[in-house]
């Protein structure tokens, strides 16, 4: 027998990443021609809410299914985001380019531009072939057969019980607990492993309480906005690092080709007077980033955001309506716990979390 597991909260998760699947969906076609970037943006940001869900809510999935769609997804995340972040690249390359760019540093800019194009293509194939597999697999039609079994279920039953209830705060807690213990390394400006993981962990704590955003009714919309807020500003920190990191990689991959095209390395010189520019203006950027990113960070201290934030989500909106009913989610019926492979199903728990924060 699978352990049981409150029906509500598989309800609540199944419609929610019931959306996530039919937006993953709804960019494919887009994505595989690859001519409009925001198509992209948008898919991967569908595939990491996804994965979100598949997390929060795996012991609704039957079987080693959690982990298998949680591969999959993270293979198109992947190839997705390696394709964003050369979109983010070369827009901002042409934007600095286009910007009154000295004359001498325009050949730097170009060759380190048509890099970039030549890299972007090669990530085309690779997000196309990504794609393809996730096609052949029938995975996301996989996903939407299980999700669609539980999600219309929600207009039947009332699914703001203190199990959900219980769920939002420990899924939401933990990620608020993850995202602030790196704020003891915030005085480190140098120390950009911890930063990106802080980045990395505000992402998290922001599509969590997207998650259960319902469960609250609203009151987590302005945290939402100022973690969208955050990771924007330790996104700029990120890029600039990364620029910062890979130029001089780049150099020497330059000066090897040229080396061995020419027989001597002559014709870089016209191009390192605008990579070295644009690596101090990265640098100069990314202090100017860091600084605005510290302003804020102090503003929420002073604002005494995180302290309010944990005591939000210690009580649901609306308490009243889900102590009413805590009968109906006692007489939910389990579901049959066989899955359409033959793999056991967990079994929906009618039973009340005695640690409810309510």
């Amino acid at each position: 027998m699978g352990k049981k597991i409150p029906k509500a909260i598989c309800i609540f998760g199944a419609r929610f990443m019931l959306q996530q699947v039919q937006r993953l969906e709804d960019e494919m076609e887009g994505v595989q021609i690859g001519e409009d970037i925001e198509t992209i943006h948008r898919m991967r940001v569908a595939s990491r809410r996804l994965r979100n869900g598949l997390n929060l809510f795996k012991e609704c999935l039957p079987g080693k299914k959690a982990k298998t769609w949680l591969d999959e997804v993270r293979r198109i995340t992947r190839a997705l985001g390696n394709a964003r972040d050369m979109d983010i690249q070369i827009e901002k390359l042409t934007q600095l380019y286009e910007h009154n760019l000295d004359a001498k540093y325009k050949p730097g800019y170009s060759r380190l531009l048509l890099r970039l194009k030549q890299r972007r293509t090669k990530a085309q194939k690779k997000i196309n072939k990504t794609i393809s597999k996730l096609q052949e697999g029938k995975t996301l039609q996989k996903m939407t057969s299980r999700f669609e079994k539980l999600a219309p279920k929600s207009e039947k039953t009332y699914l703001y019980t203190p199990s959900l209830y219980q769920k939002a705060f420990d899924a939401i807690n933990s990620s608020l607990d993850d995202f602030l213990s790196y704020q003891e390394y915030l005085p480190e400006p140098e120390n950009i492993d911890n930063l990106h993981a802080m980045r990395i962990a505000g992402k998290h704590l922001r599509y969590t309480m997207e998650v259960f955003a319902p469960v609250y009714d609203g009151a987590l919309d302005p945290y939402i906005i100022m973690m969208k807020e955050l990771q924007d500003q330790l996104g700029e920190i990120h890029d600039d690092d990364v620029w910062v990191s890979w130029l001089p990689k780049f150099i020497d991959q330059e000066q090897a080709r040229i080396e061995d095209y020419f027989g001597n390395t002559g014709p870089l010189k016209r191009l390192l007077p605008g990579l070295l520019f644009l690596m101090e203006d990265r640098k100069q950027a990314r202090e100017e980033a860091y600084q605005s990113f510290l302003i804020t960070w102090q503003s929420l201290e002073e604002e005494n955001a995180w302290p309010t934030l944990k005591e939000l989500i210690k009580a649901p909106i609306n308490v009243e309506a889900a102590l009413e009913h805590i009968t109906a989610e006692e007489e939910i019926e389990p579901e049959d716990n066989t899955g359409d492979d033959g793999e056991v199903e967990p079994e929906l728990e009618p039973t009340i979390s005695e640690e409810s924060p309510i």
